[in-house]
């Protein structure tokens, strides 16, 4: 019998890891009741423990096999304790190659996340591309919603992997990659690719795997922006916006500085968008507003848009506006300092 175990051993080391598992698991429980059923033969059928029934003497197999050995079960015949000692020896043996190969399988897992190799179970958000945009973009994702779960694919390992997002490397044009990445069962899907013929590229790819995935990509000319919307990206961010910004920075600047000041939640003050909700149909925009000061009083609210359901969009919107049900408010939201409300007494 030990041969037997010796010979099942080698074989067991010979297969791969998961596998392994599964042998080492199945082989366990056949040799538990092969020790069983000697020992129940041993000390029941040709023994004096009359009183021990089968499920016992697999209780007793167990037990002995895990090291435990409670002593409850003792075998009192010589072929029993002959059976007692090779259960021993065959349990350390088995229980040695379970729990190394468990050691095997969790160091492999954690190692490939680590590495970035690894599978992505589920993710809110995957955000493709290396550079300092991508690290903007998640981090304004968390302060907004603090509980999403983003999965960031990029094509190399950073030198200092992200510590607070999950992170996937591979080509971001390939189906495994973004599978792993857990596109399947995201929800929204970033691109901070900077070229476009890649960017369309991922698109297509994540289409396939996701047909209703919400995309927002950026886009560096305007010809690739046009393709991105055919393609199905939600929303394209074009590089040509930069350009207006640089010249407003030159005849305008405050204005830059307001757009860097509401575009971040980090800051004093932060564009915000509200949809209106069935309840809130009919009501007015003052009365929406009222609504949220009441319930934030430590911040003002602004309305600058109303985007309306039939797509038509109406800037600064009057007090008296009635509001829809689907309809989409646009405000900003400023956060009162101490000044401000010594001004307001």
């Amino acid at each position: 019998m030990l041969f037997v175990v010796i010979r099942i051993l080698r074989k067991l080391l010979r297969e791969p890891t998961t596998r392994r598992l599964f042998l080492t698991l199945v082989a366990f429980v056949v040799l538990s009741l092969m020790s069983a059923t000697l020992f129940y033969l041993a000390e029941v059928v040709y023994g004096p423990q009359k009183q021990l029934s089968f499920a016992s003497c697999i209780y007793w197999a167990i037990v002995t096999m895990a090291t435990v050995g409670y002593g409850d079960i003792v075998p009192k015949t010589f072929f029993g304790q002959v059976v007692s000692i090779a259960t021993i020896v065959i349990g350390i043996a088995m229980f040695s190659l379970f729990i190394s190969t468990l050691a095997d399988i969790f160091m492999q897992g954690s190692l490939r996340k680590i590495m970035g190799l690894g599978r992505v179970k589920k993710a809110d958000i995957v955000v493709i591309g290396a550079n300092e945009i991508c690290r903007e973009a998640i981090n304004e994702l968390k302060r907004n919603i603090p509980k999403v779960k983003i999965t960031w694919v990029m094509e190399k390992r950073p030198r200092v992997p992200p510590e607070d997002v999950d992170f996937v490397v591979g080509d971001p044009t390939d189906e495994e990659t973004l599978k792993r990445a857990g596109i399947k069962s995201a929800k929204s899907l970033v691109l901070c690719v900077l070229d476009d013929s890649t960017a369309i590229h991922i698109v297509l790819t994540a289409r396939k795997l996701n047909k209703s995935l919400k995309i927002a990509s950026l886009a560096k000319s305007s010809r690739a922006a046009e393709l991105l919307r055919e393609a199905g990206v939600s929303i394209v961010v074009p590089f040509k916006r930069l350009g207006r910004e640089l010249a407003s920075a030159i005849f305008e600047p405050d204005v830059v500085h307001f757009l860097e000041e509401v575009t971040t939640a980090k800051g004093k003050a932060d564009l915000i968008e509200l949809e209106i909700r069935e309840d809130q149909a009919g009501k007015s925009l003052k009365e929406i507003v009222a609504e949220l000061q009441a319930t934030d009083k430590g911040a003002r609210y602004v309305p600058v848009m109303l985007a309306q359901e039939s797509g038509a969009k109406i800037f600064a919107p009057g007090d008296h506006v009635k509001l829809h049900s689907g309809d989409k408010l646009v405000l900003v939201k400023a956060r009162e300092t101490r000044g401000d409300v010594d001004e307001q007494r």
